[in-house]
This record gives C-alpha cells, structure tokens and sequence, in this order.
C-alpha cells in the first residue's frame, strides 16, 4: 500500500509531504527546503512531494491514497501538484477548477482529508513504540479547534476534550510573541529563550480561570483587552526588563497548564505515557517540565510538530484505518530528506570553481581537530533532517566549550546574543551530563546541566543553567557520531555545538549548492560537505 501524505496548502505553514509503502516511511520533507522560501506558507508541498516520488520511483498514478493534513468541506486538496515550477503563488483552486496532471483531478477518490488534529496525534502516539499513552496536540488553530486531549490505547483514539479557537494556548503564545516584537509563526522560540531572563507575574493573566474543568480555560474577552494594554515593542527596539518578564510570564503559565492538563490526564487513565503534537509541541522548555512531573515517565514528541508533521500523521492514521494495524516502524530519527553523494559534490563544487578544498581519508578526525581549534563548521552529510531543527546533516558546529565561540557563531548565524545553542552529545555519555536524563535525538527536552559539567558546555548552557540536549547514537546517525568521538579524543568532550544551516530569514540548506552559497556568504571558516574539506 502506496500512501503519499501532504499538508493542506490553503491553511497551512511548514508545508510538507511523506511518502509510506506498506506501513513504513520512505521519504519525509518540507517544501521550503526545495523552493528557498521560510515555512512555505500557503504553498503546496509539489517541490517535496516530487522528491518523495522519485525517491521511491513511482509517480502519481501509483498510488493508493491520498491523505491531506487537514479536514476540509469539499474534500478536496486546495492546490494543484506542478513539478515543473519550484515557485508557485498562492492561489485557491475549488472542486473542477483544480487538476493534477490530467487525468488525475479533485475527483480521484484516492484522496481522503484527515482531521488536522488527529492528524497531529496520529504522527506522535502511531510512532511512539508506546501501546498506550496519553496524548495531547496543541498549537495556534486547526479547523474547529486549537488542540485536543486524550488517551491512545493500541489503533484506537479516545478524545476526551477539545479546545475551541478563543481558548487556544498557541494563539495566546504567538499573540505575546508578537508583542514582543517578533514574528508570530515562527519566532515563538526567542519567546521561550528570553523567558529566561525575566521574572513572571502570572497574576497580570487574569483571563485564565485555574479552575475549570476539565482544564485551564482561556476567556477571549478579557484575554483581547488585556493584550490592548500591552505596547506593542518594535522589532529594532531595545529589549526591556518588562519584555523579559512579559516572556517569562508567558512561559510560566503554559507550563502551569500543561502541568495541569497532564495532571487531569493521568488522574482519568492512570498512565505515566505522554505523546506530545501541534506547534507547542516545539517547546523544549514546557516539555522539560513536563518531563520531570510525577505524572510522566514516559515522553515522546515528534521532531516536526508543526503543520509539517501533518502530513505524516494524515498517512499514518488513513494506513491504520485501511488495514487495522499499526505502522512498521518507530520514528526514532528525522533523516528522511535527500542525500547526495561524494560525486554528485564533487560536480557542484567544480560548478561553482571552489578553489581551497580536498579529499579527506578521515573527514571526522580533520573536521574535530579544526573545532577543537576553535574554527566555525559547515556541516553537510547523509540525508537532510525533517523538523525545524538541524540534527547533525544540515548543522553548524563549533567547540560547546568555548564562552567566545558563542559569539562568533551568533555572528555567523546573525541571531540575537541572548538565545541559546544547543548542544549535540554522544548518547552513552549523556547522563554524565544532566539532571534526570532522558533520550533526546531531537533536540526537543530542555534539561538542567550538573553544575561540574557547565564548563564543558560553557557556550550551549542557557542562563538558567538549562540545555536542549540532543543525543546522538551510532545506529541512527553513524557519521556524526564519529565526529562527535574525535572530537572527545581530542578534547575529551563528547559534545559539539550544533545550530542550524542557513542564514536568517532562510530555511535550513537542502543540497550540496545551498551548502556552498551560503557557505560563501557567511563568515563560516570551513565547510565538511560528504567526504571534501573546503576552507575559505
């Protein structure tokens, strides 16, 4: 069984596609990584839905569904699949208006719209290896709501709450975010970074109501005159005590309601299990705290949690409901995305007449000692990562241990000096590292460091003595893992700084051209792109 699962481009950001064969993933990517433009807001997923297909060498007509992130009255897909154009224009196609490639149109039954927060929970609980747990997705809106609760028992969902639009969590997270004066959609991670700055005052949100039930609930009224209140910062403005305490207030009540709706659902299901979607998902601080409740043993979140992973749980959940049975496989790495090999490098670095580079015997050992250095790395190996956070293929990387890389990096990155890096670390040594270790491979848990290790991770270590750890084992990432352990010969360090590939305001880097433009138009010191070594 053939299942191509796609966003819905009409209302969605972070637009992807996923191709599954016989319960099991082949192929996962986002748009934006092929078109070049940040989220690919309202544009459909063509560019990854072709990668998807090709990878797998199929084409349209061989497939069995259809499945479409998001419910939809006409039941249909809102944009049409061009693999002939990189870019499109938002446009909206209705019912005869709309064509694939004829002869396949909006009435090929092959196409079935999921509802977009099952899709969400499908792609976490489905994925998890658990075969019962408790489940929540949350983010802005989806449809007709802003989040669903529940428990996951085998193939079966059982929803016990939905959360309407004028309560949602994620609407009132972005709508601070934007006070704050970054871009809502994208930025709520500087939110969650600066919240570590300030002092909250959850006593100024008296539009929460505690205590209703089953949850916290959101009264929308007062919730907009109290945002009136608020002057909105402009982007370039300078960074206030107020604006760090209005972001640590922020964050202080979501986890307090998070903690709260984890709370009502253990005391209904009795299970320690937690599957976490939706775009708050993302929060790596709100799920460190929930980690560490007596209410969670057990915690998965999937690394695309965004509208991206929709796609993949619309797949996931139509997979389950054509044939009773669970997907073949546990989604315990996000390197899904194409790869390219040392010829096909080769080729682009010739293309584009780079004159310093050569071929390494041992590109691990050459790339550790130039970290360990203190040098500024390109990294670019295997197949691309899914989600928003690099994971060792599309990374920049440098020494964890040194307070001044942190700036220079910051430089490169051009990102604000209060955000945090994270820190990529081998996983057999993780524990030595933090506070209550748990297995991390998406760089999704915010952990507290022991305060003897800071001065090994003095650069990705936040303010508040947190880090977003990711752990990186042999199976699942082999080639970063021996990175990783020549750099612990060297320095005896198991960890690297890892921040994503790309420059501002772009997406991480997809192919090995992207890798050699930006490159060149940052202040990168070297790049280690498959088996070549190229230095400024």
């Amino acid at each position: 069984m053939k299942i191509l699962g796609i966003t819905h481009s009409c209302y969605s950001w972070n637009n992807a596609a996923c191709l599954l064969i016989d319960g099991k993933l082949v192929a996962f990517a986002e748009e934006e990584r092929f078109i070049r433009k940040k989220h690919a807001p309202y544009i459909g997923a063509c560019q990854a839905t072709k990668y998807c297909l090709e990878y797998a060498g199929f084409s349209m007509k061989d497939l069995d569904y259809i499945a479409v992130g998001f419910d939809d009255r006409y039941h249909v897909i809102n944009q049409p699949i061009d693999f002939n154009h990189s870019k499109i224009k938002r446009k909206t196609y209705r019912l005869k208006s709309f064509k694939w490639n004829q002869p396949y149109d909006f009435y090929d039954p092959r196409v079935i719209n999921v509802n977009h927060h099952i899709a969400h929970i499908s792609s976490s609980f489905y994925l998890s290896g658990f075969n019962k747990s408790n489940i929540i997705s949350l983010d802005k809106a989806g449809e007709s709501e802003s989040g669903l609760i529940g428990y996951g028992n085998g193939i079966n969902l059982d929803i016990f709450h939905r959360i309407d639009h004028q309560e949602s969590w994620g609407s009132l997270y972005g709508d601070i975010t934007s006070l704050l004066g970054f871009i809502t959609h994208s930025q709520e991670g500087k939110t969650m970074g600066l919240s570590s700055y300030g002092k909250p005052h959850p006593e100024e949100f008296n539009f929460i109501d505690w205590n209703a039930k089953p949850i916290p609930k959101i009264n929308y009224e007062k919730k907009k005159k109290f945002l009136g209140t608020i002057k909105k910062r402009n982007g370039f403005d300078k960074i206030t005590k107020k604006h760090k305490d209005l972001a640590a207030t922020i964050q202080f009540v979501l986890e307090k309601a998070s903690l709260k709706i984890i709370k009502y659902l253990y005391n209904k299901t009795g299970s320690r299990n937690l599957c976490l979607s939706g775009g708050i998902a993302l929060n790596c601080a709100m799920n460190g705290t929930l980690l560490k409740s007596k209410y969670v043993d057990n915690i998965y979140i999937q690394p695309a949690s965004n509208d991206a992973g929709s796609s993949l749980g619309a797949a996931i959940y139509i997979y389950i409901k054509k044939t009773n049975k669970l997907p073949n496989f546990i989604f315990d790495h996000a390197y899904w995305g194409p790869e390219f090999n040392n010829q096909e490098i080769k080729e682009a670095i010739k293309k584009h007449k780079v004159n310093k580079y050569h071929f390494s015997d041992n590109i691990f050992k050459e790339t550790a000692e130039k970290i360990a250095q203190n040098k500024i790395i390109g990294w670019f190996q295997g197949r691309m990562e899914v989600g928003p956070r690099a994971l060792g293929n599309r990374s920049v990387l440098a020494n964890p241990s040194s307070v001044k890389i942190k700036e220079t990096v910051n430089n490169v990155k051009k990102r604000e000096s209060w955000r945090p890096f994270a820190p990529s670390i081998l996983e057999e040594h993780a524990s030595e590292y933090v506070k209550n270790y748990y297995k991390s491979p998406f760089m999704i848990l915010a952990f507290n460091i022991k305060l003897k290790k800071i001065k090994d991770l003095a650069a990705v270590t936040h303010i508040d003595n947190t880090v977003r750890l990711q752990t990186i084992n042999k199976k699942n990432n082999l080639r970063y893992w021996k990175l990783i352990n020549e750099f612990k010969k060297i320095t005896g360090i198991p960890a690297l700084l890892n921040t994503s590939y790309n420059l501002v305001g772009e997406p991480i880097i997809c192919n090995p051209e992207d890798a050699l433009k930006t490159f060149y138009n940052s202040s990168m010191d070297y790049l280690a792109i498959g088996d070549y070594l190229i230095e400024k």
